[in-house]
């Protein structure tokens, strides 16, 4: 379940690392990598995503670096990852998931608060909050991964412990003192709910300056 101490102690690290220039940098993706995979994740509302693009402008006028800064259109909540990254992805493994997913219709419901920026050395996110609404379904789908690999679930597919929308991904590695006091000013800016997110799975393509979602499905 995400909690304040938990994002408290990842914008700490996040912190030092952008005022030192000491961040994680992210690459673009290849085959076999754990992130950017077939995942499962929540589709901020209009008024949401509305919100959260604002400071994802902000915060691109005041990075020093040349990092992802996701466009409002892919804005997402990931709530599992699911398989690792792969260029073409086989339709049977679509259809394995499209299947769970509808089939686990039950554990949808979920209840997620955007309240804050925060980051980690290797982006900045809205920090969100679930209370462990996230949880029936993460588990759910964390056993789909395995049943379809010999009953193995792959390392990308664990159970997450946060639910934030990422705004960027750190591509260098450089000083960003003025997106750090940005953060700094908005830890406690709201900015909405997942109350009428749309539930969709996705695969990821990179696109200049961003990562673009392509939606294979989403739940009606």
């Amino acid at each position: 379940m995400a909690t304040v101490a938990k994002y408290d102690v990842l914008w700490d690290e996040a912190h030092r690392s952008l005022k030192e220039g000491s961040l994680g940098v992210d690459h673009s993706p290849v085959d076999g990598d754990r992130r950017w995979g077939l995942s499962l994740v929540l589709l901020p509302p209009t008024h949401t995503a509305d919100a959260v693009a604002a400071a994802a402008a902000d915060l691109r006028s005041l990075y020093e670096g040349t990092h992802h800064i996701y466009n409002g259109a892919d804005l997402h909540l990931t709530v599992t990852s699911l398989e690792p990254y792969r260029a073409e992805v086989a339709q049977t493994t679509i259809d394995h998931y499209v299947d769970a997913v509808e089939r686990a219709r039950g554990l949808l419901d979920v209840q997620v608060r955007l309240v804050g920026l925060g980051g980690s050395p290797a982006g900045l996110f809205v920090q969100g909050f679930d209370d462990d609404s996230l949880a029936p379904i993460r588990r759910q789908m964390r056993k789909t991964a395995a049943d379809l690999h010999d009953g193995v679930a792959p390392p990308t597919a664990f159970i997450r412990d946060t639910a934030h929308i990422s705004i960027s991904v750190h591509r260098e590695a450089v000083p960003e003192p003025f997106a750090a006091e940005y953060v700094q000013r908005h830890r406690h800016t709201q900015f909405g709910d997942m109350a009428e997110a749309t539930v969709a799975l996705v695969r990821y393509r990179s696109s200049k300056d961003s990562m673009r979602v392509e939606v294979l499905h989403t739940v009606q």
